[in-house]
């Protein structure tokens, strides 16, 4: 692993912000990726934000020139191509020997995809800078995300996240995170998520863990904040083995996630009625779930 520091040790005294994003560099997703850079670009020159994003390039050869990022950046590169979890994990790493969790406020995990409108990054921050017993907030996302200047005022305030609101909002990139609970919640489960032996459920899993650790306290905004391609009907068989396992991993530790595996079970029923969902699909993922109960998330 070769890593490229955006700038001397130490210079990072408090961050608001503390992002993870990996981008496979032999994807062609370049132009994605810079779209997601820009939007934190922009939060930072108009509102002042202190950012330090981890950024993991997958597939990069040795000796291939690295893209043109802004200096709040620090990149890492590999030559090959790990899975979703791992990657994250690889920069999690990196971010506890710097020594980032202990000076941050915030923890977000947007995909290299994903971008945030104005004014999201800010108001996430200041959930957690006005409340200090808050550790996990959640948005929608969409491809047409809105600006909360442009909202309804009863859509700019955050409000309670129910178990259910939780469970089908929380993802990778409308999760944030108190830095000291993403420190308490650990690694992702590397036997979950896209190149994992179970595919997807890896940023479920984490937002869950954390959500119970936390008392299952949890605030939301009902409006697309985040930027990121609209979701595919034909995801939810393809990774519902992944969230049915974190469902059934926390469900023990909760009762209200507990209520939300059963209903997840149902949606299965749902799904193979429709013939959405294979047969040995659906049965692999009943035991697979009940593995979960007893399991520990996984780590290379």
């Amino acid at each position: 692993m070769n890593a490229v520091p955006a700038t001397e040790q130490g210079r990072y005294a408090e961050v608001d912000a503390l992002l993870f994003t990996t981008n496979d560099s032999a994807g062609g997703r370049h132009d994605e990726l810079e779209r997601m850079v820009r939007s934190v670009e922009r939060a930072i020159a108009t509102s002042g934000l202190r950012v330090v994003q981890y950024l993991l390039l997958q597939r990069h050869a040795p000796g291939q020139p690295l893209p043109d990022l802004p200096d709040y950046i620090r990149v890492t590169t590999i030559p090959d191509r790990v899975s979703l979890s791992k990657a994250r994990n690889l920069l999690l790493s990196w971010a506890r020997e710097d020594g980032m969790f202990e000076r941050s406020l915030m923890v977000a995990f947007p995909d290299d995809d994903a971008w945030y409108p104005e004014g999201t990054l800010e108001a996430m921050l200041a959930l957690f800078g006005g409340d200090a017993s808050l550790d996990l907030a959640i948005c929608r996302y969409s491809s047409t995300p809105s600006t909360l200047s442009a909202l309804p005022s009863e859509l700019r305030a955050a409000r309670p996240a129910s178990a259910r609101a939780f469970v089908a909002n929380a993802s990778s990139n409308t999760l944030f995170m108190r830095a000291s609970r993403a420190a308490q919640t650990g690694y992702f489960d590397e036997s979950l998520g896209v190149g994992a032996p179970i595919n997807g459920g890896e940023d479920l899993d984490y937002a869950l863990r954390a959500y119970v650790a936390a008392g299952e306290k949890a605030v939301w905004f009902d409006a697309s904040l985040v930027g990121h391609r609209d979701p595919h009907r034909w995801l939810i068989g393809h990774y519902y083995a992944g969230s049915l396992y974190a469902l059934s991993r926390s469900a023990a530790s909760s009762r209200a996630v507990a209520l939300q595996a059963v209903r997840k079970v149902l949606v299965g029923i749902y799904l193979l009625l429709r013939r959405e969902l294979a047969w040995p699909a659906f049965s692999r993922a009943l035991r697979l779930a009940q593995a979960a109960r007893c399991s520990h998330p996984a780590r290379s």
